[in-house]
């Protein structure tokens, strides 16, 4: 089963800490993943770690992300649907400063690969290294952005985002079979904002206050005091067991995460 998970938040040292404090909401055995792939941004440029699964029963989020230094992570466990596990078919995707991941299997966009790799200007369409029907769903997304003339706008809000984000929604299904709406969950981020979609894939965010348990540091009351001032907005799709401090978004969700942490849930 794939899972992902996107994070913003306002200390880049204290990320690691958070994501390894939800852990039993990311839970996935080794047999149920193929790989897993970190996106995250230290100074401003998007970095990618990209590994096969390993022997361990469970991901050690805490190893995974001990070398993350970054204010925003997006986080991809993969099961695979279409291609072996390679780099290149590992999640999330980069293109500049973007970051981009996908849960779910869109079969006809693949089955259209030329259609939809004959749309794209040619600088686009020889970005695509990968067989996934998801690095097509990026590079649709890329495309809206460069006929906007945004795809190197680091000022793009949240809100112009998602609008960006629901129209790439709207191209894919161009491809799909008429009448049907394929299962998805994306997230995107720019490094500055992140915006996400659902649809017929369950989609959680949390608002994160303080870390109040924290494996990583000592309990000295210096410690305590730093980890209260943390603040994150944290998205997920397709939880393993989430509690009580995470809020399920509404079938066909559009949401976005400012540069203030200020979370907005819309319809798609």
């Amino acid at each position: 089963m794939c899972r992902m998970l996107g994070v913003m938040c306002n200390d880049e040292d204290l990320l690691p800490c958070s994501v390894q404090e939800v852990r039993d909401s990311l839970l996935v055995t080794q047999k149920d993943h193929d790989g897993i792939g970190v996106g995250y941004y230290r100074s401003d440029d998007p970095l990618l770690m990209k590994r096969p699964s390993a022997k361990a029963s469970e991901i050690d989020y805490n190893e995974l992300l001990d070398e993350v230094t970054s204010n925003i992570v997006l986080v991809h466990i993969r099961k695979a649907t279409v291609g072996a596990w390679k780099d290149v078919n590992t999640h999330p995707f980069r293109f500049r400063r973007w970051l981009f991941g996908h849960v779910g299997h869109l079969p006809d966009l693949e089955k259209n690969r030329a259609s939809v790799m004959a749309a794209l200007p040619p600088f686009l369409s020889r970005n695509i290294k990968g067989e996934t029907d998801s690095e097509l769903a990026f590079h649709i997304f890329l495309n809206i952005l460069y006929r906007e003339g945004k795809l190197n706008d680091l000022g793009l809000a949240a809100e112009q985002l998602t609008d960006y984000l629901r129209e790439t929604v709207s191209q894919i299904d161009v491809f799909q079979n008429k009448g049907q709406q394929q299962e998805l969950a994306l997230i995107v981020t720019s490094g500055q904002v992140m915006a996400a979609a659902c649809r017929g894939i369950t989609m959680h965010y949390s608002h994160r206050e303080g870390i109040m348990e924290c494996s990583r540091h000592d309990d000295s009351e210096q410690q305590v005091q730093i980890h209260r001032r943390f603040r994150g907005i944290m998205l997920g799709a397709e939880m393993s067991d989430p509690g009580h401090q995470w809020r399920e978004v509404a079938d066909g969700s559009l949401l976005s995460v400012s540069k203030e942490l200020e979370l907005k849930v819309q319809q798609l």
